[in-house]
């Protein structure tokens, strides 16, 4: 064993981040957020890296809109002005999707990155129910999904705790506390024996792919509204997503038990390494030892990137957890060696997948989902009553 704790490793970035300092201020102006305030935007998620041993920062260069832009989705993005500077940013997001069987709008709220000049509960308090009314409206729906990571205590007091201040505040309903799944390459390891049979897919697998999809998704809660012609729009769109990126697996009689894809993100988002600190200065040094043993890259220097890609797209016929291992071996088994440090995916509480990433050294990073809605809504009581929810991880 070369590294003592590997939990130090690998770090997803909040969707919600707040510094703890406190601004009590009157004087900011929010709007909403123009194409040409892009490379401001880019600075702020950089310049509000959270620091810790491992110091990391979120890159969205070179076009801070790119991610929302391979969407099917409409958006609302804000930003709160100092003296006519960015201070703070934030995005709804929303699109056609599921619930109970139904095609209802499915709001996203997430990108909240504030300045210490606007951070604090006082900006959200007051202004958080505007927000929310202004983008609801023009997106056409009611209720919002988010996102946050469960140690950011400050993001938990700002916008989920009540307030007798701020009665009208949007009410967070927790739906669910998930992991996102970091697996490390570390060791080669060879598939496990099983049945099936997994292959990249060509030209000729979309339509079994989508329909696969298409199925899953109807019925999950907030599920993807898919079809033959959105899974092309997106090969087409997402930057690096070709259909051999798809992995299938089948069984001897050549049906379709579970599909899985690999995206690397790296042309719209990716994190850089700012420094290593504290423990993390040794675990490097023996975790490169390591490396250098066992074909896997090493950590790299302050200034590098981290390579990672994630698991999109996936969805398992009765969830079974066999069909699940035998896609994660052969994308572990593929891609290993090939300069990438993990790939991330995610598990919901209780999650029939898991057993598949027994074998693997992995870090879960704790996270609560949220229903967001106006107060006294009937969505201030919904339950996922243990469903999977229609959540792609890699677009949050």
């Amino acid at each position: 064993m070369f590294v003592t704790r590997f939990s130090d490793l690998f770090f997803v970035e909040p969707l919600a981040y707040l510094p703890l300092a406190v601004a009590k201020r009157s004087d900011i102006k929010l709007r909403r957020a123009e194409r040409s305030d892009g490379p401001r935007l880019c600075e702020l998620f950089r310049d509000t890296a959270m620091k810790a041993d491992l110091h990391l920062t979120v890159e969205r260069d070179p076009d801070f809109f790119a991610l929302y832009d391979l969407q099917d989705v409409d958006t609302y993005p804000f930003v709160a002005e100092v003296d006519g500077r960015i201070e703070g940013l934030g995005t709804y997001l929303a699109r056609d999707g599921y619930l109970d069987g139904q095609r209802v709008r499915v709001g996203y709220a997430g990108d909240l990155r504030l300045s210490p000049k606007v951070a604090g509960g006082f900006l959200l308090g007051r202004n958080a129910a505007g927000l929310f009314e202004e983008a609801s409206s023009a997106l056409g729906c009611e209720m919002m999904l988010t996102s946050i990571i469960a140690s950011n205590t400050a993001a938990e007091r700002a916008l989920v705790k009540r307030s007798r201040r701020f009665v009208e505040k949007p009410f967070y309903q927790k739906l669910d506390e998930f992991d996102i799944l970091s697996v490390q390459f570390t060791f080669r390891r060879k598939p496990r024996l099983t049945p099936l049979k997994v292959r990249t897919a060509t030209d000729t697998d979309v339509d079994r792919i989508a329909a696969l999809l298409a199925a899953d998704h109807e019925q999950r809660p907030f599920g993807y509204v898919f079809s033959a012609e959105e899974l092309r729009r997106r090969l087409q769109r997402w930057p690096g997503l070709k259909i051999e990126h798809f992995y299938l697996a089948e069984t001897a009689e050549g049906e379709l038990r579970g599909v899985a894809a690999v995206w690397d993100p790296d042309a719209v988002k990716r994190y850089r390494v700012l420094g290593y600190h504290g423990s993390m200065k040794w675990i490097r040094r023996f975790f490169n030892v390591g490396a250098r043993f066992g074909g896997f890259p090493p950590l790299p220097p302050p200034g590098e990137v981290l390579r990672y890609f994630y698991l999109t797209h996936v969805s398992i016929v009765d969830e079974e957890a066999d069909t699940m291992a035998a896609l994660v071996d052969r994308i572990y088994a593929d891609f290993h060696g090939r300069s990438f440090h993990f790939f991330t995916t995610y598990l919901t509480s209780n999650d029939s997948l898991a057993p598949a990433y027994t074998r693997f050294r992995t870090t879960p990073l704790a996270t609560h989902l949220y229903l967001v809605s106006k107060p006294g809504s009937p969505y201030n009581t919904f339950t996922l009553d243990g469903r999977r929810p229609g959540v792609e991880v890699a677009l949050l």
